[in-house]
């Protein structure tokens, strides 16, 4: 009986979080999300990625976007990969998914990186790591900011869009946008990556220490297919972002809280 009461609880608690999500997106978006045929405007760029290999899977096609327009692009990897599987040593899977992140970002044409290096599934917004994120914000002066979608299906992307919010809360100025990994998410952009698909295809097979990456590959161009669909046949692949509202950060802190 209490495992049922748990579960109706948990199932409660999961209903509300939703049904708030999609009141929350739906005052801002609609069936024809705004149609991004080059990129986001603004020049220099921050993108937090939870891990490395998130980075290429979520925005690979606009970051390689940004470098080819001459845009600095910095990427930041919050967490060490320490936890994924494999036979390595805990040591040499770090140094082996640091290698491997070099190696896609520079298919990517990236060459910023920062390395927070907080442990696997062990991410939190905590002070330490919010005043690293605004410092670099404060350093890098972006135009724009990537955010993972704060409430998708991984803890360390939960906290990693909590972790940006809360720096951008004391950095304000550039504009932020989420993006998808794990789960789909309602957006209000599409972003043309028809000329940079092939790009994005071999930076995130680069990650060959992560289980299945030639499959997944296939599986998230697959998606920026299917979301070709919103921009009526215009483009042939589309990554999706979710513009921010800065004035309803602290109602987004708070939807990450309750998951």
């Amino acid at each position: 009986m209490l495992k049922a009461f748990l579960k109706n609880l948990r199932d409660q608690r999961r209903s509300k979080i939703v049904s708030r999500y999609y009141d929350f997106v739906n005052a801002f978006s609609s069936l024809s999300p705004e149609l991004v045929p080059t990129l986001p405007a603004g020049g220099r760029v921050v993108l937090f990625s939870p891990h490395c290999d998130d980075e290429s899977l979520g925005c690979g096609g606009i970051l390689y976007k940004h470098r080819r327009a001459g845009h600095p692009v910095t990427v930041v990897f919050m967490t060490d990969g320490s936890k994924c599987q494999s036979a390595l040593s805990r040591e040499e899977i770090i140094r082996l998914r640091k290698e491997e992140a070099r190696q896609a970002a520079r298919v990517l044409g990236v060459d910023d990186l920062v390395f927070l290096e907080n442990p696997d599934r062990e991410l939190i917004a905590d002070e330490k790591t919010v005043r690293r994120a605004s410092d670099i914000l404060a350093e890098k002066k972006p135009d724009i900011v990537y955010l993972p979608f704060y409430l998708d299906n991984h803890p360390d992307h939960r906290q990693t869009a909590a972790v940006g919010l809360e720096a951008l809360k004391r950095q304000s100025g550039p504009d932020a946008y989420f993006y998808e990994v794990w789960s789909a998410m309602i957006h209000d952009h599409l972003v043309d990556i028809g000329d940079a698909v092939e790009k994005k295809r071999e930076a995130i097979r680069v990650y060959q220490s992560q289980k299945d990456i030639e499959t997944f590959a296939e599986q998230v161009i697959g998606l920026n297919r299917f979301r070709s669909l919103g921009s009526d046949n215009q483009f042939e692949y589309a990554e999706a972002l979710f513009k921010l509202d800065p004035n309803r950060i602290d109602e987004i802190l708070n939807q990450i809280h309750d998951r």
